[in-house]
């Protein structure tokens, strides 16, 4: 601003010459001219001392005055332009009532994370409201509500917490869970299995102790440690030992989480039993021959949990009759259904919780009747002909509608409420533009939002209110979902069938079958059997 006045001044006195007095006089008026100066802070009490200054108030001059009144009101305008900035990062972070929330584990090269998305379902904004660094690459999340705080005292209850949680499944044995309600966490709040870091840090300080001068007292406790280190083999009583492949929470025990291993094996573990260290698995069960790729409890039946894996198997177990027999005996309890390719997902159909779904690695889902759990599937499709079915999920608003996903970089939607025929009707598919794809979910509080997930590392989400086919065709469906409403004319909506029982009613005593021929086995054999885990 100063230079271009200097400039201008300079530029009239050029084109007019000292002739036109009168005009240069106007135009070098620069009263009207906004002062922009900058001043610099003055040490006053400096000035005075050395003998600079006036005779005004306090000895300062009028044009001190001036200055100070001018440098205090910047001072005033930088305040407030920071208090504003606080104000902007604050509402950043602030959850609204509208905001969608949505976890995504991602890998970019060798850095692994967590994060937590918000979706703005009213100006249709997506950003990252925060995230977490992982260890390892992530292959599977489970979100929960429980888990325990580790606090030792005499209440049963209050080492118990409650807030939302992720559990992290990966290529290392432990599960890690994380409070989702930390912005800034450094460390999960419990890890399953894994490890043994306890392990780790005994040794630790046996080494600065053989450090110290000792006897030969202390030195022959050395040796017995590193003998003690050899036993342990480095990982957690009951832990997995290969990679954790899926995950899920049980909804109707919150405390209860199921997973499912590159080791073959099924784990319940009850995150809330910390006994002093870490918590220890309730039960292993090893129903399957091969890798354990899926896992989903039922949503109302808190026992029934549906199982898939590498040995093309769906498997569907009870719990209770399950954990209480050996890993070799609990095979009776256990029902089977086959594919022709490896178990890529499996979920269950809210509003008919007698339908479970499972998609394979070859593009086929199929559905059984679990009431007739093991004969032929009520239906099955080709539901994606190019790279399988990466991922399926039922719409919890939507009676009827299937949505799948597939590394051909599409979503697809279905009406599995089509009366004209038994096999799911195509609602039409959607290039989500964010690659190959891997997940896909239904936001449980809205009717018409998805989310998918892919190789591109970016999440993209489909708002489906805005298509007319699928509006025409679902609206009718979501409208007043959720709310109190009439009796259902449907006689199979009006009761949900008691699925435990029916699983019982072909041998209502194998369970102790089972535990009989256990206890024989155990008194024949004696103490010469080994296994491969104790539960202490």
């Amino acid at each position: 601003m100063m230079g271009t006045t200097f400039k201008h001044k300079s530029s009239s006195t050029q084109n007019n010459g000292g002739d036109d007095s009168s005009d240069s006089e106007e135009e070098d008026d620069l009263e009207d001219v906004p002062d922009t100066r900058e001043y610099a802070p003055l040490d006053l009490e400096g000035l005075q001392a050395m003998g600079i200054g006036g005779s005004g108030k306090d000895g300062y001059t009028m044009d001190d005055l001036q200055n100070m009144t001018m440098n205090n009101n910047e001072i005033k305008d930088d305040e407030e332009d920071e208090g504003e900035d606080d104000e902007d990062d604050v509402d950043d972070v602030k959850l609204r009532e509208g905001d969608a929330l949505v976890v995504v584990a991602k890998t970019e090269e060798d850095f692994a994370s967590l994060e937590i998305n918000i979706f703005d379902t009213e100006s249709s904004n997506l950003y990252v409201h925060h995230d977490i660094p992982l260890p390892s690459f992530p292959l599977c999340l489970a979100l929960g509500s429980v888990v325990s705080s580790y606090q030792v005292s005499s209440d049963e209850n209050s080492g118990i917490a409650t807030g939302n949680y992720v559990a992290v499944g990966s290529f290392e044995p432990g599960i890690e869970i994380w409070n989702l309600d930390v912005m800034n966490a450094l460390e999960p709040v419990v890890v399953l299995g894994g490890m043994d870091t306890q392990g780790a840090d005994q040794d630790w300080v046996s080494m600065q102790q053989s450090m110290l001068p000792s006897s030969t007292t202390v030195g022959s406790k050395k040796k017995k440690k590193k003998k003690n280190q050899t036993a342990r083999g480095g990982l957690r009583e009951g832990s997995h030992t290969d990679a954790v492949m899926g995950l899920s929470w049980n909804t109707v025990h919150p405390q209860v989480l199921a997973s499912g291993s590159a080791d073959g094996t099924v784990k319940l573990w009850d995150v809330t039993q910390s006994k002093g260290d870490y918590i220890r698995p309730s039960a292993t069960l090893a129903h399957h021959t091969d890798k354990v790729q899926s896992l989903a409890w039922h949503p109302s039946e808190g026992t029934l949990l549906a199982t898939g894996g590498y040995d093309r198997r769906v498997c569907l177990v009870d719990a209770r009759s399950a954990a209480a027999v050996s890993s070799a005996t609990a095979d009776q309890n256990v029902k089977k259904a086959k594919l022709n390719a490896d178990c890529e997902a499996l979920a269950w159909d809210p509003h008919n919780q007698q339908y479970l779904t499972a998609a394979s690695e070859d593009g086929v889902v199929q559905c059984w009747d679990v009431r007739k759990f093991g004969s032929e599937p009520v239906w099955s499709m080709v539901a994606h002909d190019y790279g399988g079915v990466s991922d399926i999920c039922y719409n919890s608003q939507v009676p009827g509608m299937l949505i799948t996903c597939s590394i051909d970089k599409t979503v697809a939607l279905w009406d599995i409420k089509n009366k004209s025929s038994t096999a799911p009707e195509p609602c039409g598919s959607k290039d989500m533009n964010v690659g190959k794809l891997y997940s896909v979910s239904c936001y449980p509080s809205s009717p018409w939002l998805l989310a998918c997930g892919g190789s591109g590392n970016e999440l993209s989400i489909w708002d489906m209110e805005g298509e007319d086919a699928i509006q025409n065709r679902f609206a009718v469906r979501a409208q007043g979902y959720g709310k109190p409403a009439a009796a259902s004319s449907n006689e199979d909506d009006v009761k949900e069938p008691d699925f435990e029982a029916i699983m019982a009613k072909e041998d209502s005593t194998a369970a102790s079958k089972a535990l009989k021929g256990m206890n024989k086995s155990k008194k024949k054999k004696g103490k010469k059997k080994s296994k491969a885990h104790k539960r202490k």
